[in-house]
């Protein structure tokens, strides 16, 4: 009997040792896999901006290539880290959810409350219509003091946006402050398919087009459409609180509209290339007269195709001095579905000029919002009547 117990007792040490043995392998199996994977991300990180940041830098990138890390927490830490020693404002990495929301609004497509926030402090540029903001009626120029009671005055758009993400259908508490009001705002999520591309007919053969962003990937046929609709139609395209977005949906519009000609010239590290107008069908919108509105929130891309009519005197500019974004990202999947956004290319406007950190400045100063458009519809009724010459 005693021998049994024994037997019995050494026949379950022995397994609670297997166990133990087989678990901890596994957990050094597990570690040496995450390992490698974070290894690889922190790699493919180094590399792509060695060989494609646009800026001169000092940072000794073959050095930092054999660098180890143990984690994705680690590879993270350490490309953060780095990114902040480039010290520029447009290249950051993106977490996976981050990542995904950027893909989601490349499709038109996003769970969300329906704002859209400047490229600096947390106001907010632009409410979706019919979005939960604009039912609830947060309306631009409006600041986030905080996102549920966390303060959001000195985040960066990127973190604002991280604390406003959330789930279909659960809520989110803002803090705003709206002139010398406060005020508070419970808002539920949901689901959003933006059409980032609207129209409407004015007094007189006048269309108002206006683009609130260039990031969807269908922005470019968008507009397309509403130009064809407004075809012998005097044309105003609204681009203010457009923070920018895709570079080919800011060249194909403005190649609508130009028979021939330069639209922008992009300066890598290594090369400097044209992006030249080509003929194409939309013949009638070759003739329309053609007004463009801008603020101090019009960037990137949409200063691409404002500088591109503007300086091929092919419309007025009226509005604020524009924002200044004149450099370009590539956005590179890293292997944990993490993505990084780096600035491989500065652009020049037809004439040579480099609006980075300097802006576009309109034909027309005016700082007024309703009067902006009341003046370009002016503009307009003048080159009717051939009062003033288009682009002088």
């Amino acid at each position: 009997m005693n021998y049994r117990i024994k037997t019995l007792t050494l026949t379950l040490s022995l397994s609670l040792i297997s166990l133990l043995l087989l678990t901890t392998e596994q957990k050094t199996n597990a570690n040496t896999e995450e390992s490698v994977k974070a290894n690889l991300v922190y790699k493919e990180a180094i590399k792509n901006l060695k060989n494609k940041f646009y800026f001169r830098t000092n940072i000794d990138f073959n050095k930092l290539e054999n660098k180890k890390v143990k984690n994705i927490n680690d590879a993270h830490k350490e490309i953060n880290v780095l990114i902040k020693e480039l010290n520029d404002p447009y290249t950051k990495l993106l977490s996976k959810e981050e990542f995904k929301d950027e893909l989601n609004l490349m499709r038109s497509s996003f769970v969300g409350i329906g704002i859209k926030l400047a490229n600096v402090k947390p106001f907010i540029t632009n409410v979706i219509e019919d979005s939960p903001a604009f039912k609830e009626g947060i309306q631009p120029q409006d600041l986030i003091v905080t996102v549920n009671e966390k303060d959001a005055r000195n985040l960066t758009s990127i973190q604002v946006s991280n604390l406003l993400r959330g789930d279909k259908d659960s809520k989110v508490t803002l803090e705003l402050q709206r002139g010398n009001k406060t005020l508070f705002k419970t808002i539920k999520r949901e689901q959003l398919n933006l059409k980032n591309v609207s129209s409407k007919s004015l007094d007189g053969d006048i269309t108002l087009i206006r683009i609130d962003s260039f990031i969807p990937q269908n922005t470019s046929s968008l507009f397309r459409e509403e130009l064809t609709k407004a075809m012998s139609k005097d044309i105003i395209i609204d681009l203010r609180n457009n923070t920018g977005g895709l570079f080919k949906n800011a060249v194909e519009i403005a190649d609508m509209f130009l028979d021939n000609g330069q639209i922008v010239s992009t300066v890598t590290k290594t090369q400097k290339k044209d992006e030249i107008a080509r003929p194409n069908n939309l013949s009638d919108s070759k003739n329309s007269n053609i007004i463009i509105l801008v603020n101090e929130n019009t960037a990137s891309a949409s200063e691409i195709l404002v500088s591109a009519l503007k300086e091929n005197k092919r419309a007025i500019v009226i509005g604020k001095k524009t924002y200044g974004k004149g450099l370009i990202q590539e956005v590179i999947k890293l292997p944990d579905e993490s993505a990084l956004h780096i600035t491989i290319a500065a652009y020049l406007t037809p004439s040579g000029k480099c609006i980075n950190k300097i802006g576009i400045t309109p034909d027309e100063v005016i700082n007024n919002d309703k009067q902006q458009l009341v003046r370009a519809k002016e503009i307009l009724e003048s080159l009717n009547r051939k009062e003033i010459a288009l682009g002088n």
